[in-house]
């Protein structure tokens, strides 16, 4: 039964490796989903920007071309100065003349932040643009990192799969099937106990079922947790087993 106990041992050591790697697998893909979240967020930003630059040079357009009707009304307006009659159609014209340029300059003062405000959001945009870039690049390259790892790890299971196997082929059946059913339950199945204490849950196991353990003839579980149990100086070498005789 010693012989039995060491393969389900070592079968729970395989167990653990491939769950360790098969946990590694899964943040694989959670990574390369943070990266992906990112990219979509600086590219939702880029589009956004250049929204926002589209509406600003229509905006500018559409001031710019009626900074030209204002200027052509200033022309009319000056006509009607040339043309004047009396000095009521002067003064009206005069005034209009003035209001009219009065216009012009506050459109070109406006035309003129437009052209600022176009030249500085073209900078940031090409600034954002290079940063979209590299943030993609960046995806890029861990994708393929992260197939290399997928491949190198599905690699390590399959081996460490095979290797479990034929530790399993050594395990009988009836016992096979008991150490996989408290593994799906409590995850650690097989636990030594030391000084009358399983080591799986802590608690003292008792004296009659530390004394089974001692001979070694059979597969027991404690009552408490109810996982496979066994006298750790039971699994070493005949040579060193000797200490921990008395049930604790």
């Amino acid at each position: 039964m010693r012989d039995q106990l060491k393969r389900l041992e070592e079968l729970q050591r395989h167990d653990a490796r491939i769950q360790e790697l098969e946990n590694a697998l899964k943040a694989v893909p959670a990574k390369l989903a943070t990266n992906q979240a990112d990219l979509a967020r600086v590219e939702a930003l880029l589009v956004s920007e250049r929204a926002q630059l589209a509406e600003t040079e229509r905006y500018y357009g559409e001031q710019k071309g009626q900074l030209e009707q204002d200027e052509e009304n200033v022309t009319g307006a000056k006509h009607k100065l040339s043309q004047a009659k009396n000095s009521k159609e002067y003064m009206a014209a005069q005034r209009e003349t003035e209001s009219r340029r009065d216009g012009v300059a506050s459109r070109e003062a406006e035309v003129a932040k437009l052209v600022d405000a176009i030249e500085a959001k073209k900078k940031v945009l090409g600034e954002r643009a290079q940063s979209v870039e590299e943030v993609r690049a960046s995806v890029e390259k861990d994708g393929e990192l992260a197939r290399v790892r997928v491949a190198e790890i599905e690699a390590k299971i399959a081996a460490i799969r095979i290797e479990r196997d034929q530790v399993a082929r050594d395990v009988r059946p009836e016992v096979l099937k008991r150490y996989s059913g408290i593994r799906i339950r409590r995850g650690l199945a097989v636990v030594g106990v030391r000084n009358g204490t399983c080591r799986g849950c802590n608690m003292n196991i008792p004296p009659q079922l530390y004394n089974v353990l001692q001979r070694g003839s059979s597969i027991e579980t404690c009552p408490s947790c109810h996982r496979i149990i066994y006298w750790e100086d039971l699994m070493k070498d005949p040579e060193s087993a000797k200490g921990d005789t008395t049930a604790g």
